[in-house]
């Protein structure tokens, strides 16, 4: 631009020039013809030359006018020259400028190629932030309409953008969040943001928990443009959080009960052994009757037996607690169980004078009652189902029933006992669990029985239930898997008819009992007193490998497992390395299967469990040692 207007100035210049010229030259040329007339007549009359007038107005007129031409153009040659230096300057200024308005053009490109390429890539991420999130993002206009909204918003409630469209949004809330939409605008408007937790219908019709957060959006001016949304699904959330609620009150549940349990224990095992101790005491009397001594001893016994199955019952808690009871299959009398478990049943209703019939209904004839089970729990089962009817029973009846039923063995114990609550009866064979807790509950136990049943016929294959009504009684029934013994009793008879009576005469043989306890060793004494078996003695492990290699004809070894220095273990081994075939019995009061396992790989060919009982020490040592 500015080139141009030194242009227009340099042409209107020449154009001035054009004019002025001319002018001037007539009045130059006019002023030598004025002052031409005199110098002619002077130089006429001086030098008397003969010229012309006209010739010297001529010569005169083209010298001025030549003078005059001359300096005009050396003038304006000189103001050109000016002028061209100035323009030049101007010119270069002019071009400088253009280089710099291109370099700044072509940083003002490249700021912006940068510019446009930096938002480029920020879109792009946000556009990605805002699709993969893991909550719903979206946004609403001043009237609530949803603008936009990521992938995350429709499949939390398990549509798509199309379907959820087609929808009325206020359709799918909780019914008792319809008052979202109230709350929700009062939020924005009173405090910028709102947040709660919101229950929406899913597509597939179960409700689900988001916890939602809006805040507004405005412009420079301040102007509201809509709100803004974040909704996340804390579905599994709350279920976690109930779930660890729950699991808190039942834990706090737990330890009430284990402390109920515990001050249980301590009440159920000393009553007993006070009978035990006491009545041990009042036998030292010199002036009781043998009668009176004979039912001590019936009370002793009783109590011991009481306390033995309490320890039992604690001891199978933590077999069970620890994935240890495990089923022993073998051939059995189921009617001779049951005639067992009503024997015992009858002792304990004497015992507790009240007046109860038992009833026993049976459907296996004597020849067809033979099943594989195991003896020892399905005894133990019956006898804690047995014991409740009967402890929670004051009078009435209680009807014991089996039978045949498809493919099971089933069993039902019927009362007409006091009943349970009907809150109580899903709780009824959890642990420690009993109606009635504390100092003032009613009838003795430690809550654990029903515990054992349930593990111990689910182990088995079967199940159990119970339906009782308060005041009317209850009715505990179990199934387990019928299995038929391929064997009769009378073949089981005939076997039982091969192994001794009872009276063993082994005054040949020699037992060794090793017992680091002088009352085991005396108990053990008196008990072989009356089979005539020489009997020695040990108090450790290695007194015990001592009299073996002295004594070379030991028939058999009663080895205690836990003794100090050497155990029983220990001793096994050593004694394998004297005595390979030698029979060794091992007697411990350890009651898990796996301490079982280790004792037999030890080297011991049998195991006795602590308390140890005549009959079956006897029996034990009769398969070792044949009668004389």
């Amino acid at each position: 631009m500015k080139r141009a207007l030194l242009n227009n100035r340099v042409r209107h210049s020449g154009k001035f020039m054009l004019y002025i010229i001319p002018m001037c030259l007539l009045l130059l040329l006019s002023s030598l013809t004025l002052g031409a007339g005199n110098s002619y007549n002077m130089l006429a009359v001086n030098s008397n030359l003969v010229l012309s007038k006209t010739l010297l107005h001529l010569l005169f007129t083209i010298s001025g006018a030549l003078i005059i031409v001359f300096a005009t153009i050396i003038f304006f040659s000189l103001k050109l020259r000016k002028i061209n230096r100035e323009l030049l300057l101007k010119n270069k200024e002019i071009i400088k400028i253009n280089d710099d308005l291109r370099k700044s053009n072509s940083d003002l490109a490249e700021q912006k190629d940068l510019v446009m390429k930096q938002y480029s890539e920020t879109d792009k991420f946000f556009k990605i932030l805002f699709q993969s999130a893991d909550d719903g993002i979206a946004f609403y206009d001043s009237e609530l309409n949803l603008k936009y909204a990521n992938s995350a918003f429709y499949s939390v409630v398990g549509y798509n953008r199309e379907t959820y469209n087609e929808i009325d949004p206020m359709s799918i809330i909780h019914p008792e969040d319809l008052d979202y939409r109230e709350r929700f605008l009062k939020g924005l408007k009173n405090n910028g943001f709102y947040e709660c937790e919101l229950r929406l219908r899913h597509r597939e019709g179960h409700y689900i928990s988001l916890s939602t957060k809006s805040v507004q959006v405005k412009d420079d001016a301040g102007n509201l443009l809509g709100a803004l949304t974040i909704s996340r699904d804390i579905t599994k959330l709350k279920k976690i959080n109930e779930d660890l609620v729950k699991a808190s009150l039942e834990a706090e549940t737990s330890s009430r009960l284990k402390s109920s349990f515990l001050a249980n224990i301590s009440h159920e095992i000393r009553t007993p052994l006070n009978s035990v101790v006491g009545f041990s005491n009042l036998l030292l009397a010199n002036d009781i009757t043998q009668e009176v001594k004979e039912e001590y001893i019936e009370q002793i016994n009783h109590n011991s037996e009481k306390l033995l199955q309490i320890i039992g019952d604690i001891i199978d808690l933590s077999r069970l607690e620890s994935s240890q009871i495990e089923i022993t299959y073998e051939e059995a009398s189921v009617n001779d169980i049951v005639n067992e478990v009503i024997e015992d049943s009858r002792q304990t209703i004497r015992r507790s004078e009240k007046s109860i019939i038992l009833n026993v209904r049976n459907q296996f004839s004597e020849d067809s009652d033979m099943i594989f089970t195991d003896k020892v729990w399905l005894k133990r089962v019956l006898n804690h189902l047995m014991d409740n009817a009967i402890k929670f029973t004051l009078d009435g009846s209680i009807d014991l029933s089996y039978f045949k039923e498809e493919e099971n063995l089933v069993f039902k114990i019927k009362d007409t006992g006091i009943g349970i609550n009907k809150e109580n009866l899903v709780r009824i064979f959890e642990e420690f669990r009993q109606e009635i807790n504390g100092h003032h509950r009613p009838f003795e136990g430690l809550g654990i029985g029903l515990t054992l049943a349930k593990e111990v016929i689910e182990r088995m294959g079967g199940t159990i239930n119970v339906q009782s009504e308060k005041g009317i009684g209850s009715e505990f029934s179990f199934a387990i898997p019928y299995r038929p013994a391929g064997s009769t009793k009378t073949k089981l008879k005939s076997v039982l008819k091969d192994q001794p009576s009872g009276q063993y005469d082994w005054s040949s043989k020699k037992c060794l009992l090793v017992d680091d306890n002088k009352d085991v060793l005396v108990y053990l004494n008196r008990t072989l007193l009356d089979t005539g078996v020489q009997i020695l003695t040990a108090r450790s492990g290695r007194e015990a490998i001592e009299v073996i290699s002295n004594t070379p004809d030991i028939d058999v070894v009663l080895l205690d497992m836990q003794m100090p220095e050497m155990n029983g273990i220990e001793a096994t081994k050593e004694i394998r390395k004297i005595r390979k075939t030698l029979p060794i019995i091992a007697q411990t009061a350890f009651i898990f299967e796996d301490d079982k396992d280790i004792i037999l790989e030890a080297g011991c060919d049998a195991c006795l469990i602590k308390p140890i009982r005549k009959e079956h020490l006897l029996t034990v040592l009769a398969s070792f040692i044949k009668s004389n």
